[in-house]
């Protein structure tokens, strides 16, 4: 599986799918919804799940353009505007034929935090789109498959008109699409619950903090986001490629349920040269967001 984008389809110069090589599909979809989680997590968390057995997640940053119905809504329009050209790859991906006119919006719209600073307002679009913060919105079919996952830009100028997307003059970067495999289910990325639920199951520590998604490095697709799962006490976990252990209270949960860390090393800031104006960006890494990050699996005690 390749982390990075690989070589992507550009449609109208603002849409890239891409994603991961073909894996054997799973044995079982996996659900949106993770039942009762209150053997999962700490008495004090248990207060912050809804009836439904969600949690109350924190509403996006004040001023963000995009609220997250409007991420439902344009995701949905995105799908049905631009879909059409691409609907084989969709297809393909899927494994089976799709009707975009029947998708209907399957999710929350999962608000994905930036770990980089702000970039000046007369600065193209579609960098400050790529650098900044994403929803991610799954599509499904009637039925309730899942069929599409979108990721919608937080700050996208996009609009909607008769039902179709329209874009300003200056626009990139506003969407990313990938086709959800059939039986496959909600894991790119899971739910907030399912990813909770996972790390309570397999370290049998509760959970002691909201879970945070926060959105992959600078070239990396946004499926790739993470949830941080913050535990009540550490636990051991081993690295997968150096095998070196490690204490932790903090797990990262991504695409298809993996555990990660952050790396030992981080980036301060990421460079870029804006090829409008020419002149070089600095954009500042939060401290406390990791963009850099190791599988790892649980050690024995």
């Amino acid at each position: 599986m390749t982390g990075k984008t690989t070589l992507p389809i550009l449609l109208a110069g603002l849409v890239l799918l891409a994603g991961c090589r073909d894996e054997a599909t799973p044995s079982s979809p996996e659900p949106l919804a993770a039942s009762d989680l209150r053997a999962f997590v700490t008495p004090e968390l248990a207060s912050s799940l809804s009836s439904d057995g969600t949690f109350k997640l924190p509403a996006p940053p004040e001023g963000l353009r995009v609220s997250p119905r409007r991420a439902q809504e344009l995701a949905l329009a995105f799908a049905r505007t631009f879909g059409p050209y691409v609907l084989g790859t969709f297809e393909r991906a899927h494994g089976q034929s799709i009707n975009l006119e029947t998708l209907q919006v399957g999710s929350p719209a999962y608000y994905a935090e930036t770990p980089f600073g702000s970039l000046p307002e007369d600065v193209h679009p579609g960098l400050r789109n790529v650098y900044g913060p994403y929803y991610m919105v799954y599509l499904v079919s009637p039925d309730g498959t899942p069929v599409l996952v979108v990721g919608v830009s937080g700050i996208t100028e996009a609009w909607i008109e008769n039902g179709r997307l329209r874009f300003p003059l200056q626009y990139g970067n506003d969407f990313y699409t990938e086709g959800v495999r059939l039986g496959e289910g909600f894991a790119k990325p899971l739910s907030p619950e399912q990813a909770v639920r996972r790390v309570g199951e397999a370290t049998g520590v509760p959970v002691s903090a909201l879970p945070q998604l926060f959105r992959p490095d600078y070239g990396y697709h946004p499926v790739f986001a993470r949830w941080k799962v913050t535990l009540d006490r550490p636990i051991a976990v081993r690295s997968r490629a150096s095998q070196s252990t490690q204490q932790v209270r903090e797990l990262y949960v991504g695409l298809r349920g993996e555990f990660s860390v952050p790396s030992a090393v981080q980036p301060k800031e990421h460079t870029r040269v804006d090829f409008m104006t020419k002149r070089t960006l600095r954009l500042p890494v939060h401290p406390d967001h990791p963009v850099a990050f190791e599988p790892v699996a649980l050690s024995n005690p």
